[in-house]
Parts: C-alpha cells; structure tokens; sequence
C-alpha cells in the first residue's frame, strides 16, 4: 500500500486550515496548513504535497491567485493540481466571465465558494487527485 496523499491548505485563517486539517485527515489524507504564503511555500517544498488547496483573498486582495500563478509557472513540486476555497463569489466584480471560464487565469483546477460542503470537498479533492495519477 502506498503513502498517503498529501494536502496542502494555505488560508489566511485557522479555523478553515483547522477544519480542512479534520475532514481530509478523518479521510485519510496527510494535511499540512499555513496561514500565508510564504510558509506556505516553505511547505510546498519540504512535504511535495499532491495537491494543494487555496484561499483568494489573504493579505492581500488576490495573494492566492498570484500564488497559484507563481506555481503554476514552475516545475518539481510546483506542478500539483489546485483547489481554490475563497469566501469570494464568483459573481463578485472583477470577474468578466464566470470562474469556471477563468480557470486558467486563475491557475486552478476548481473553484469551490465558502463555506465549503465536506462531500463535496472530499469529490473535487479525489478528483484532482486521480487526474494527477492517471
């Protein structure tokens, strides 16, 4: 049996890392969290997670979505699927087109809105994961 998958969640606050943190663990996942990004980055390279999951909106207005354009540019352990998690709707002004169109402005693989269902957290999730091993 090999190791389990590792996550990375990177959110600006600990109760969504914490609450992350319990649903994947209680399923089986190897979750690592950060409060922002530069240690999320220091994560990302210590534990080579399978995927990581990303809040929008941190210290700045779109911290997550520069983040997830940084790692998507790079290679090694920067090229996991993303999973973005933002209070941020994706109506909200700014967006032209809807989320799912702009999927690779965003450098993500899905969009989910907070709060977030555990069910279909753990879909995506298993999801992304089964396409990064396909």
């Amino acid at each position: 049996m090999g190791r389990a998958k590792r996550i990375l969640v990177i959110d600006d606050d600990p109760q969504i890392c914490q609450a992350m943190e319990t649903i994947l663990g209680d399923n089986g996942y190897e979750v690592y969290a950060a409060t922002d990004t530069v240690r999320g980055e220091a994560l990302l390279q210590e534990r080579q997670p399978d995927l990581l999951i990303l809040d929008i909106m941190m210290a700045t207005m779109h911290e997550g979505l520069d983040f997830a354009s940084k790692i998507k540019k790079k290679e090694g352990p920067y090229g996991l699927p993303i999973l973005i998690v933002s209070g941020r709707p994706a109506s909200e002004k700014g967006y032209q087109r809807s989320v799912e169109e702009d999927l690779d402005w965003i450098a993500a693989d899905i969009f989910m809105e907070k709060p977030v269902d555990p069910e279909d957290l753990l879909r995506n999730v298993e999801t992304l994961l089964s396409r990064r091993s396909a």
